[in-house]
């Protein structure tokens, strides 16, 4: 695959990382449907010695720029991210793009910016519409304003002011009840257009748990040559949350033989919720780091970059796959909504 250049926009103050330095790269905030603010996030990153993390909120980077700022004061690297809801091949994938800051009003980054604008847009238009339906099947959501705390109103918090109300018990049945009312939850973008535009800018595109059947899918091996011939991403999240290490195996396997990225990220929401942060090994994830300004200093020759067992946190694998508790059905708010939208 061709390798962009390295943009201004992706380089800062020199770093190097020993080969175990903890990283994550995949963090939200309550500027989507998480609940760690910058400050409470960076303050737990801080006390645990993470180098390096990446603010990727679902379509928002409302939160980055307090994020990196506050990072920077603690000694932490905060990677401008962004979880970016699309649509290829009749589906919703999610996708991370790294190394765009949100303040950038360039040429090379207009495009990238109106998508975000676009897509935003759509969501809150989708707000008003489930808020009003709701309201007008005879359930009205007094809590909202308390849900919403002043940000831009989104789909999420109408739902969650549902779940508060007592209308719905979680958050699949909230977005059936607003689909049943004529409505609709979510909104996307078409992940060619995506891609490009981020790669106009400088931003790296990984597509985000590749092996997580309980969000809008897995992807197949056949999936991503499909996806592969039609649309250039830069790489897959292989080490994640959930992940066996026989996912996190075939996953590095799927990236290293099609010359992909591999990027490291828990998808923490809050604390313990789903999980927290984890501190992935800045090894595990190190041509992406390059990718992004941050330099890793090599292995000794001969040692593994990763092996099954390296991780202690890998879950074993369990059949039948348990599905999520009501508490990770919160923190995970557009991944449920992708799932109850398929369906």
């Amino acid at each position: 695959m061709e390798t962009m250049q390295s943009t201004p926009e992706l380089e800062s103050t020199p770093i190097t990382l020993d080969p175990a330095d903890p990283v994550d790269l995949h963090l939200h905030t309550t500027a989507s449907d998480g609940f760690w603010t910058p400050a409470s996030l960076i303050e737990h990153l801080g006390e645990r010695g993470f180098r390096v993390a990446a603010v990727c909120d679902h379509d928002t980077q409302r939160s980055v720029l307090e994020a990196m700022r506050l990072g920077a004061e603690r000694g932490i690297r905060v990677i401008p991210g962004v979880e970016v809801t699309t649509r290829w091949a009749g589906r919703q994938w999610h996708l991370l793009v790294y190394g765009i800051r949100p303040d950038r009003t360039d040429l090379a980054a207009a495009p990238f910016r109106a998508a975000l604008a676009e897509i935003d847009a759509a969501l809150q238009t989708a707000a008003v519409d489930a808020w009003k339906r709701i309201e007008a099947s005879g359930r009205p959501l007094p809590s909202l304003q308390e849900v919403n705390a002043g940000r831009p109103l989104w789909p999420f918090h109408v739902l969650s002011a549902a779940i508060k109300e007592g209308h719905v018990p979680n958050l699949k049945e909230a977005a059936e009840l607003v689909v049943s009312l004529g409505g609709t939850f979510t909104a996307d973008l078409p992940l060619e257009r995506v891609v490009s535009a981020a790669h106009e800018a400088g931003g790296v595109c990984i597509v985000a748990h590749p092996g997580r059947s309980d969000s809008v899918g897995i992807m197949t091996e056949a999936d991503l040559d499909k996806m592969l011939a039609e649309i250039p991403i830069d790489g897959l999240e292989a080490h994640y949350r959930s992940y066996t290490d026989e996912q996190t195996a075939l996953y590095r396997r799927l990236a290293e033989e099609r010359g992909l990225l591999i990027s490291c990220g828990s998808d923490s929401h809050a604390p313990k919720q789903p999980v927290d942060p984890r501190p992935w090994r800045a090894s595990w994830c190190r041509d992406l780091l390059a990718r992004l300004g941050v330099a890793t200093v090599p292995l000794p020759d001969g040692a593994e970059v990763w092996a099954p067992g390296m991780d202690p946190a890998a879950p074993r694998p369990a059949a039948p796959q348990q599905p999520e508790s009501p508490g990770e059905q919160v923190m995970e708010a557009e991944a449920e909504l992708a799932s109850a939208d398929a369906r």
